[in-house]
């Protein structure tokens, strides 16, 4: 089973020591330091404290980076930086202590064999009493930098510590009053240097940049245990090779899905795009991804190098619960100047308040891909699925970016969301790599499987579209690309097999056909018939925009397409008219189901945006040029059922008139519709203009309970405005339902007093205002109608 050799690669791996740890420290003598401010003159060892007072003047406000920005905030970083221009080393004598240091250092955080670090000055800071830095993580500023060197020169101060944290481990350093205090730590670890009691904290701080040795041969990485690469080789065979169970589970008679295409193993340390490289990993990370990638070669596996958002959404409890039965509890710790520090209860929005329970969804974003060469590559994945990661620490124990709680909400919340960087290994067997990169980039796919076909490898361009299919659909609705149909149609007519065509074209709909387009679909059906383009057209139907608007829109350009189609005779007339048999088939529906909304405020706004998808269907028609198709949709709008299309053929004439085509005079088909407007709306106006007392309404629908019927009389009573109606709850609701469907002129509230309660109806005037409207409207559409129109 897959989930079980993943655990076990993790688990393996979990073996592989680091070669060094996340921070070291070094501390040597001062004698090699020739250190001068400009303003100030050399400085003295140990730091005199006149002389630090002198760099507090002389230094300005230190800022940190958040993301993108730089900013000044002292309740965040509070010390004085003394400006890199003033800083002069004798860099000659300086580099007789730098050098071997940095030398021992890399040992000790586990550089690579054949790479070096190098160091960048960056800053001088001072911190002065009561001067501190919250805890951070330094932004990697250079593609080759991996870390931070902190040199603390030798003072006399209290407090000041810097704490520097990697996943569950840290440790805390000190400097020394008589020699320089070295300490480097890789970039992704979160530090912080606690406040000043007393005295001057002074450093010098680098950049660690890593480069290869001069004098070394092209790094041949770390070394792998051969037993654990074997051990990994037979468990990335289990992987790769075991079909996962269903998806669902209980569901025995699912067959059996295929086995993954990838694995997607996540390393511990944080990279950022311009420092991720194989050559450049951390720690850990390095010695693992040795005996992974060496693993890999022995299965005949590609990999990449890649950037992971990862995000998850836990089930969580606020620990204030726990409080409520057990007290409240709180801890207490000692720092190396043995002060004592309270945790104090947390803040609300304090991510640390609540216990992580259960796992409930899990999602990974892969970014930034660097092949095997090093160099950069296409995204590999669009989705990684649960069944192809593992990790030897999990994402929960590392500091997450960002957090957010989500209460409780009734039947859901009490969840955390929690975002982490990390970076990944994604390997997969080469035999199946036309396939994971096709699911990461169709488009890509669709040009290989293009070049075999036009080259003549029908065999091999059939393989690989059949490869595609357990995956397309879903990658094809993600394909952002307009060109992407018009790629898809001379591949699927050069396959010279009707099935897979149809396949290859089933994720597609028809509003991404193009009048271009047009030539290759007409030879599309010419090759594989009018009943295969049947079967695709209803394939299409069930892949429409979610929105209706997007297929309206498309609607009322459906007349150039079939100008297009019909421009390639005979069988292009044939093409366009199945296309709008499909099309009229979906708008009737869509029609019924406006016409019998109950609602005015959801039936006027979709009755209206029918006017152009309709107006494009009835132009459709006479491109088409079969009078049989212009009547059968001429006749279905005319119908008693249909009379609530009133408004929208309006609208629709009024466009009509407005296009080019009116010059030419109105088809036939549009003078009938006009003609069924103009005695729709002269039937309306003959009816009777209500009375000012008349307050009867109607209630539309068939319920016919004894509630209705009552409700029914009071509404067409033409004196009666308002009735008192004592009944039980269950039976206002129904009242209450009722008038809402209908959205009737009808104030209705309970009046709770006495028992049963009073329903207390009461008619609204806005009944005489929505008739007045009414009938304005009316009177405007018919003299728009009537009135004579210029001849062309």
């Amino acid at each position: 089973m897959t989930v079980a050799s993943l655990q076990r690669i993790a688990d393996l791996l979990s073996e592989v020591g680091a070669p060094g740890s996340f921070s070291a420290k070094q501390a040597r003598p001062t004698e090699d330091l020739h250190l001068e401010v400009k303003g100030l003159g050399r400085l003295r060892f140990p730091v005199p404290r006149r002389q630090a007072q002198r760099l507090c003047q002389i230094g300005r406000p230190a800022r940190y980076g958040l993301g993108e920005k730089t900013l000044l905030d002292r309740q965040v970083r509070d010390t004085w930086e003394i400006p890199k221009s003033r800083v002069k080393i004798d860099l000659r004598r300086w580099k007789r202590t730098l050098l071997p240091v940095l030398a021992q250092l890399g040992e000790d955080l586990g550089v690579a064999a054949g790479h070096r670090l190098k160091a960048e000055f960056h800053a001088m800071l001072v911190y002065a009493p009561g001067q501190f830095f919250l805890p951070h993580q330094d932004s990697e500023k250079a593609d080759k930098m991996v870390g931070t060197l902190v040199v603390t020169l030798p003072s006399s101060f209290k407090g000041g510590t810097l704490r520097i944290e990697h996943q569950d481990e840290s440790a805390t350093y000190r400097g020394s009053r008589k020699h320089l205090s070295f300490v480097a730590f890789y970039a992704d670890c979160q530090h912080e240097v606690r406040p000043v009691k007393e005295g001057y904290r002074i450093t010098l701080t680098y950049n660690l940049m890593l480069e290869k040795e001069p004098t070394a041969a092209e790094p041949e990485g770390v070394e792998a245990n051969p037993a654990l690469v074997e051990a990994l080789v037979e468990l990335l065979r289990e992987h790769f090779e075991t079909p996962l169970p269903p998806r669902w589970r209980g569901k025995q008679e699912e067959p059996l899905r295929k086995p993954p295409n990838r694995l997607v193993y996540l390393l511990d340390h944080q990279y950022t795009q311009r420092g991720l490289s194989w050559q450049r990993l951390k720690g850990s990370d390095a010695t693992r991804s040795a005996a992974l990638v060496a693993a890999a070669e022995r299965y005949d596996c590609e990999r990449v190098l890649a950037l992971a958002e990862v995000q998850e959404t836990w089930h969580c409890m606020d620990s204030d619960w726990s409080d409520h039965i057990y007290g409240h509890h709180r801890s207490w710790w000692r720092d190396e100047d043995d002060e004592w520090y309270e945790d104090d209860p947390p803040a609300a929005d304090d991510p640390d308040r609540y216990e992580l329970l259960d796992l409930i969804d899990q999602g990974i974003h892969l970014t930034r891909c660097i092949n095997s060469s090093g160099k950069r590559a296409a995204a590999i994945v669009r989705r990684v699925d649960d069944e192809e990661v593992c990790a030897t620490t999990p994402s929960s124990s590392l500091d997450a970016y960002a957090s957010e709680y989500e209460g409780y909400m009734g039947n859901w919340g009490n969840t955390m969301d929690r975002w982490y960087r990390r970076a990944a290994i994604v390997l997969w067997p080469r035999q199946r790599a036309f396939v994971v990169r096709a699911e990461a980039s169709p488009v890509w796919a669709l040009g290989q499987i293009g070049q075999k076909v036009r080259s003549g490898r029908l065999s091999e361009a059939q393989k690989f579209t059949a490869s595609l299919l357990p995956f397309w659909d879903a990658v094809v609705r993600h394909e952002t690309r307009g060109d992407f149909l018009d790629r898809a149609l001379p591949i699927a007519e050069g396959l010279e097999e009707p099935a897979l065509a149809a396949s290859l074209l089933l994720p597609f709909s028809a509003e991404a056909l193009t009048p271009a387009q047009a030539p290759t679909f007409v030879a599309l059906v010419r090759s594989y018939g009018e009943d295969w383009a049947r079967s695709l057209l209803a394939g299409w139907a069930s892949h429409r925009p979610e929105s209706p608007q997007d297929s309206f829109a498309w609607l009322g350009s459906l007349p150039r397409l079939c100008k297009a189609l019909c421009a390639t005779e005979p069988a292009g007339r044939r093409c366009a008219k199945l296309l709008w048999r499909d099309q009229w088939a979906w708008l009737k529906g869509g029609i019924d189901q406006s016409v019998h909304l109950t609602a005015p405020s959801r039936q006027d706004p979709a009755i209206a945006a029918l006017a152009k998808p309709i107006l494009g269907l009835l132009k459709s028609t006479e491109v088409i040029g079969v009078k049989a198709l212009q009547t059968e949709m001429v006749t279905f709008l005319r119908t008693r059922d249909h009379e609530p299309l009133l408004p929208a053929l309006v609208s629709m004439l009024r466009v009509a008139a407005r296009g080019k085509a009116a010059r030419k005079g109105a088809s036939p088909a549009l003078n009938t519709l006009r003609r069924h407007c103009i005695r729709q709306l002269e039937a309306r106006l003959k009816q009777p203009t209500r009375k000012k007392d008349d307050w009867s309404l109607d209630l539309p629908g068939t319920c016919d309970c004894d509630l209705c019927i009552t409700l029914r009389d009071f509404l067409a009573d033409p004196k009666k405005k308002q009735l008192e109606w004592p009944i039980a709850k269950r039976r206002r609701l129904h009242v209450h339902r009722e008038i809402d469907r209908y959205e009737l002129p009808v104030l209705h509230k309970t009046r709770r007093t006495g028992s049963p309660f009073t329903l207390v109806l009461h008619k609204k005037t806005t009944l005489f205002e929505h008739e007045a409207k009414a009938r304005r409207n009316w009177r405007r559409d018919l003299e728009w109608l009537t009135k004579p129109r210029k001849s062309a």
